[in-house]
């Protein structure tokens, strides 16, 4: 069965264990970034974070998370097409009695209480696979959130309004009902990859983690109706008990290497939490590349994809430039005039953090930004060929949203469809030298 341990078990080659004694606030970051500044993103294996194990920098390599959907020396272009197959898989779930958390505890003193970045507002929780179901319909969600830890005993929850999570709160809220949740900590990469991909409609996530996984996603109850991650490392078992009552939270810094900055939301009150005999705590490098890596770019990307693959039999690939969400490139074979720019309003409409999209040719390499800059400088040919749309919603999270009231949540975004198409009449021809050529030349560099 795959959980954490046995992925590390895979990965051997690159993990980086720490052996000295690591201090949970702002030095586990400090590697992370040192290792950024070199680019270099091994897992960084900490062995004594205050008596604790905690890994972090999982995510942070593309061609790692390929790893783990079983996609070994593949490219990136490979890595995307196999994460956007198996964004399309899903397993039933399979209910287990649970022999992985043998220690029980009352309070979150067996966790480390990591302050990830220099200005955030206390230590988070920023890497828990959360659960929370549905009162009307019960559909089970999954998802990653932050959570400040208030005190050993009480946690908050910011979820964003465009997600499930959101809604569900919401419904327990206009009920005027207490929210059960669990967080489990610590599991296979691909249930991660599951738990930050969109499902058509509330829930399908535990399901989705079986396809990701290859196998059923194993699930336990304890004393609450919603249940938790059987081969997790660490459990925690909560309740919102007052849905309407909110604390202030944050800052906290985020993917888009910003600082959020304060927020209200929902105070989880700690009921139970269960770790296994000796526990390995997977943290997420808050703002750096273990976090956009997961929380946005193969899994949105992944969402995007299938939305236009299903309205555009002509799309052939996407990605996000520069590795950056907010910029989002499109690969099409154009058949009429117009298919840029329906293809860049389906992947708006899809993905509320992306903000610039850019449309290019089925001869632009998507995974060579200079190209696709070429491709703008040289095919972006009149006024029609940019089009910005004001005030649709966007990730509240990236400071360059805004509101049309002072004191409101930032949801409004600005977004900008570049079609750096060539006309469907034809263009100019681009320069090559004769492709057997540059074939036949090309086998023999690479043996050099």
């Amino acid at each position: 069965m795959k959980d954490l341990r046995s992925f590390l078990d895979q990965i051997q080659d690159e993990i980086q264990y720490i052996d000295e004694n690591v201090s949970p606030i702002h030095e586990m970051n400090a590697y992370v970034e040192a290792y950024e500044k070199i680019k270099k993103y091994p897992v960084l294996f900490f062995k004594n974070v205050q008596g604790k194990k905690v890994v972090i920098n999982l995510f942070a390599s593309i061609y790692r998370m390929g790893r783990a959907l079983g996609c070994e020396k593949c490219t990136q272009a490979e890595i995307s097409r196999k994460f956007f197959e198996l964004s399309q898989k899903s397993m039933p779930v399979r209910e287990v009695e649970d022999s992985v958390h043998v220690k029980i505890y009352s309070n979150l003193n067996p966790i480390p209480h990591i302050v990830h970045n220099e200005l955030d507002g206390g230590p988070f929780i920023d890497s828990g696979l959360a659960i929370l179901k549905d009162p009307e319909t019960g559909a089970l969600n999954m998802g990653i959130y932050r959570h400040q830890i208030f005190d050993d005993e009480h946690i908050g929850i910011l979820t964003d309004p465009g997600h499930d999570a959101h809604y569900i709160i919401e419904q327990y809220r206009r009920l005027k009902k207490p929210v059960p949740i669990t967080i489990s900590i610590g599991h296979h990469p691909a249930v991660y990859f599951a738990a930050v991909s969109r499902p058509k409609g509330v829930g399908g996530e535990l399901e989705l983690a079986g396809g990701f996984l290859g196998e059923s996603l194993e699930i336990s109850y304890g004393e609450i109706e919603v249940p938790y991650l059987s081969r997790s490392e660490i459990v925690i078992e909560g309740i919102i008990e007052n849905p309407s009552e909110l604390v202030k939270e944050g800052p906290f810094g985020e993917w888009p290497k910003y600082y959020s900055g304060t927020q209200m939301v929902p105070v989880i009150k700690i009921l139970k939490v269960r770790t296994s005999e000796d526990p390995i705590y997977l943290d997420i490098a808050a703002g750096y590349k273990d976090h956009l890596n997961l929380g946005v770019n193969l899994p949105h990307l992944a969402s995007v994809y299938n939305t236009l693959k299903s309205l555009m039999p002509n799309i052939l690939d996407v990605r996000f430039g520069y590795e950056f969400a907010p910029l989002l490139y499109i690969k099409i074979k154009k058949i009429n005039e117009g298919d840029a720019k329906r293809a860049a309003l389906a992947a708006l409409s899809t993905e509320i953090a992306i903000r610039f999209v850019i449309v290019v040719d089925e001869d632009i390499d998507i995974y060579n930004d200079e190209e696709v800059m070429w491709a703008v400088l040289t095919r972006v040919s009149n006024p029609d060929s940019i089009t910005i749309i004001p005030d649709v919603i966007g990730n509240f999270l990236n400071p360059a949203n805004y509101s049309r009231d002072k004191e409101g949540k930032r949801t409004l975004d600005t977004k900008v469809i570049i079609d750096a198409t060539k006309p469907v009449a034809g263009y100019a021809p681009v320069i090559k030298a004769p492709k057997n050529l540059v074939d036949r030349i090309l086998s023999k560099v690479k043996n050099i």
